[in-house]
This record gives C-alpha cells, structure tokens and sequence, in this order.
C-alpha cells in the first residue's frame, strides 16, 4: 500500500512498486548523502530485491554549485532535486521522500540563520515526518548518521537526532496518534545502524597529509572538515558490507551528482585498482540491537531475513 504522505510536509518520489517483504530506510540531510556515503550497500539490497527507501531531509540548497551548472533551474535546490532523482534511478530505489526543510549549510554560516533551515526546526516535527515515513513504509531496518554526523555537519547531527528519535517512538501508538488516526498504523522497526567508516584508512589519510605539509582538520574545498576529530568521533565498526560487485554502478550513481563532483573528484583520478579496493566495503555501527562483541556482522537483516 502507497500512502499519501503530503499531509506531512513529505514529497515522495516514488520509482517502483512496494512489493518486498524485506524493505531498509535510510535517512539522511542531502542529495548525494546517499550515494557518496552508502551507495554500494544500497545497490547490494536494491539487486537483491529489497525496497529500499531514502528520505532526504533538505534538498541541498546551500551547496556550492559552478553559476553555469545552473542554466535551465529556478535554483540550486531545483538542479540537486534532479541529481537525486538520477542516482536514485542508478542505485534502485524504490522510493525518495523530501522532507522539505532547507540546508543548513555548515557551522557557522549564513545558512545556519534562515527560518526554513534543518537546524531551526522543532526536532519532534522532524522525528514526526520520519515516524510517518516508518509507519507507511514499515521497513525492518532504519540507517542513519552517527551523533557527529561523519564530519560534524550540523544538518547530518540533526538527521541523527531525528531518526533516533523516529525509532524509537515509531511503535508506539501513544505517540503521533493522529497519525494513527489518519490510518498509519505503529511499526517498530527490528533494528536501528549508523553509517560509519574504518578509522584506519581515515587515520592513514590524516597521516599522509600531515607529512605532506597539509592539515588534516581543514580538509575539503572549504577548509571546513576536520578529519582529526572525524576519525576521533567515529562509531565502531559492527558491521562491514562486502559492495566490491557493486563498484560501476556505485560510480554511475555517484556521477549523477555532478555539482557535488568535489566528493569523488579525487577518487577518479587515482587508478582503478586502487578505487576499488577503497569501496570494496562499507561500514555501519549496530545501535538496535545493542551489539555485544564478537564477529563483525557481514549483512544489515537478521540472519532469517537475509536476502
């Protein structure tokens, strides 16, 4: 069943039936999250056929875009909306749903200050649009950031509250009851992960700049990403995704976000043997439930539902 979620301030894009049993959200702040971050765990379940869903928080409006890759938008939101829609078509998903606020842009700037931005929302609204989306989508498993957000980016931190949030009031009636009045029944999902990454290729990285006379804490076109406390403020590892099957059409997906290019530039000028042993793996930390040690896990569903 496909709910009309526009009563909760959701534009949803959906690309095909909800039809699989087994079905993952993902939540992050925007166009290109998805695909920079977790694109080869997304196409290992989409092959597998699974639904998975991305609910995108903003459209990307505070994005740093060349003025010629605007000829023919309204805006830099308008321009991200279509990348989005074409790696969500590279990657499978079943559907992308825009929760409407607006970047934020990174601490400390202008963007942080406007009335629509992420930041400035109340967060039980936010966590609300996302209890929604759970309780129409029904999935088993819910992906999100870290509580630093992967580099500290205010609307990533934000996404992280809100979907932990969303988790954890998503099965219960008492809570959004107009939701269930409106016929979304409560869903819990089985299990709650963080995107994370290995500190020892991010260690390696900080290593390398620093003996080439570079500071890892003002890495990126801005200055603005500190790798040091990235590293530092990492979740541990629970579970690895083997995505090495996945790496042409990671990269196609990627590509759709051609005014993000600055985010896989350098990955495609080092050579192919490298690049793909870099995204041979993706990362996550298991929240819900609690890991207890022992073997990393080598995929998202319990072992009965495993594709």
């Amino acid at each position: 069943m496909t709910h009309n979620l526009t009563a909760y301030g959701i534009d949803s894009r959906w690309l095909r039936d909800h039809r699989s049993e087994r079905r993952i959200l993902f939540v992050y702040a925007h166009p290109d999250d998805e695909s920079f971050g977790n694109a080869g765990t997304i196409l290992r379940y989409t092959r597998d056929g699974v639904d998975v869903h991305y609910a995108c928080a903003t459209r990307g409006e505070a994005g740093d875009v060349p003025p010629e890759m605007l000829a023919g938008y309204a805006d830099v939101g308008a321009l991200r909306t279509v990348e989005q829609m074409c790696a969500a078509g590279a990657l499978g998903l079943t559907g992308v749903h825009f929760l409407g606020h607006r970047d934020s842009g990174m601490a400390g700037s202008p963007d942080n200050q406007h009335p629509a931005a992420l930041i400035r929302q109340p967060l039980t609204n936010v966590a609300g649009q996302i209890v929604a989306l759970i309780r129409a989508i029904r999935p088993q498993i819910v992906v999100t950031f870290g509580p630093y957000g992967g580099y500290g980016h205010p609307d990533h931190i934000f996404c992280h509250r809100a979907a932990t949030a969303a988790f954890e009031a998503a099965g219960n009636p008492i809570l959004y009851p107009e939701q269930v009045n409106m016929g979304l029944d409560p869903w819990q999902p089985q299990r709650l992960y963080y995107s994370t990454f290995g500190t020892r290729f991010l260690s390696s990285v900080v290593i390398v700049m620093r003996l080439l006379g570079k500071d890892p804490a003002r890495f990126g076109r801005n200055g603005d990403v500190d790798l040091v406390r990235a590293a530092r403020e990492a979740t541990p590892v629970t579970t690895s995704i083997d995505t090495s099957a996945c790496f042409e059409q990671a990269m196609q997906a990627r590509a759709c976000h051609h005014s993000q290019g600055g985010g896989i530039g350098w990955l495609r000028r080092l050579p192919k043997p490298i690049q793909r042993r870099l995204n041979a793996v993706e990362h996550f930390t298991r929240v819900v439930p609690p890991w207890n040690g022992g073997a990393v896990e080598q995929d998202l569903f319990p072992r009965d539902q495993s594709p």
